[in-house]
């Protein structure tokens, strides 16, 4: 190994000249032709970083995955040229092509239950070839929601999206981009990605699935499956439960499949969060509200299996305010978002009755939601819909506070608060609510938000004092 790692160096040592060689050439070469030359490529001192330590960050690759990524040598290529924007464009491709292909070979349809929660626009993702019909923020949340990538994996990725999307040749900027910085993420994505395959409980979620869907089970097989189950961790039952709901209320789908959930329903049930259930009854609802009668019958039917008729919403407001949020967070975390939000914004005000109260099935999504877009990305807030969300948040009671405090523990959330203006916002929007919160120990808990570390707040979760507070919020 280390024979190989010194001739790996000395490679890199010989290509070191050439490559100071060729960027100068080629900056002369555009002030002949009269092209702007200054600030186009990266000087060679930031880029000598990159194949220092490019030998040892590829040995995580085997052989077989090293031939086969091919965007990576683009993104060698990119980075020997100066071209560190272009050379994050080419990084990130190989990373979304990786975990598509990753998500193929898994399970697709369990995918797609986990990431797409609107009935009508599930139902036309089938295909390998529609995962291009995910946005990218889409795909990593979901390979995190189905455990395809860890959850410091999910942080990493999602902030390298937001540098992607806002400091690479995906857009015109004067970002600069350090040869640390883009080794890094290199690093990053060839650990949590390239050189990674799913592992231990996900393995054991797709097993079932297999069965589920290929076998004829019976009583015999279900205390086995009973027994795993409950070590699953939050997010898989929450995902896996998704899953048995879109197989049950699938029209096309064999009998003997729906016979063998029915054996194992009840337990996946148990095991999901409560509000995995209670979206649950708003898919019901959604279903009956967009006409989809067979499937609205099967999937009251899935819910009375497990006797969880009570998270039936009450109304159908919760399943229009779903479809509000959906398309908030669609526009969100889309492309040009600053301009997109403030037409599902102003769509998702009209349905909130004037003293803030939503149907408790929508509760957890509608903070989190609203939270989200207050707190925005690492470049901003779009000021044009900032108002409608001041205004909501401006009605929240004391059950909504409280699921704004607890959203710390949200991996998404949690991912945002990485960005020092997205985390300043957080506290700032903590001060406000404290302004209304009515109890006082939700008073003492926002305020230790306020105060805490503002470049540590993505850890304020793991603190000891803050999780000490928290409890007595239950209490």
């Amino acid at each position: 190994m280390e024979t190989n790692r010194s001739i790996q160096l000395a490679s890199s040592n010989q290509i070191a000249p050439a490559v100071e060689t060729f960027g100068a050439e080629l900056e002369t070469f555009l002030d002949i032709v009269g092209l702007p030359k200054d600030a186009i490529l990266v000087p060679y001192e930031r880029r000598r970083p990159v194949f220092q330590n490019l030998p040892t960050v590829l040995e995580s690759l085997t052989d077989e995955q090293k031939s086969a990524a091919v965007y990576v040598s683009k993104f060698v290529a990119a980075c020997a040229v100066g071209l560190f924007d272009a050379g994050l464009n080419y990084l990130w491709n190989e990373t979304i092509r990786n975990l598509r292909d990753k998500v193929a070979r898994f399970d697709l349809s369990y995918f797609f239950d986990s990431v797409v929660s609107d009935a009508s626009r599930r139902s036309k993702l089938r295909t390998e070839g529609d995962l291009e019909k995910l946005d990218d923020w889409e795909l990593i949340r979901g390979c995190h929601t189905t455990g395809i990538i860890s959850e410091n994996g999910y942080r990493h990725l999602d902030y390298i999206r937001n540098m992607r999307n806002h400091a690479s040749a995906a857009h015109p900027n004067q970002n600069e981009i350090t040869g640390l910085q883009i080794s890094s993420w290199l690093e990053t994505c060839i650990v949590e990605v390239l050189a990674r395959e799913p592992e231990g409980p996900v393995i054991e979620v797709r097993k079932l699935l297999h069965s589920l869907r290929t076998e004829q089970l019976s009583e015999a097989d279900v205390p086995q499956i009973e027994a795993a189950l409950p070590s699953l961790p939050e997010d898989l039952s929450t995902s896996l439960l998704r899953a048995l709901i879109g197989m049950y209320t699938d029209k096309d789908i064999d009998a003997q499949v729906r016979d063998n959930i029915k054996l194992v329903a009840k337990t996946v049930w148990e095991v999901a969060s409560v509000e995995a259930r209670r979206q649950a009854g708003v898919q019901q609802a959604t279903l009956a509200a967009n006409g989809e009668v067979t499937r609205s019958n099967l999937a009251r039917e899935f819910i009375e299996i497990v006797d969880g008729l009570e998270f039936l919403p009450d109304s159908t407001l919760a399943a229009e305010i779903a479809t509000a949020l959906d398309n908030l967070e669609t526009a969100h975390n889309g492309w040009h978002n600053f301009y997109a939000e403030p037409a599902p914004a102003r769509m998702l005000q009209r349905l909130i009755p004037g003293n803030g109260d939503v149907p408790r099935a929508v509760l957890a999504k509608y903070v989190k939601t609203l939270t989200l877009c207050s707190i925005g990305n690492g470049y901003g807030v779009s000021w044009a819909a900032a108002g409608y969300y001041q205004d909501l948040m401006s009605r929240f009671s004391d059950n909504q506070i409280l699921a704004f405090i607890n959203l710390v523990r949200d991996p998404e959330v949690a991912s945002r608060l990485q960005f020092p203006d997205c985390a300043s916002r957080y506290q700032a929007l903590a001060n406000q609510l404290n302004e209304r919160a009515v109890r006082p120990r939700l008073k003492e808990v926002l305020t230790f938000i306020e105060g805490f570390n503002r470049n540590q707040l993505q850890r304020i979760a793991s603190s000891g004092d803050f999780n000490r507070l928290r409890q007595t919020l239950q209490t």
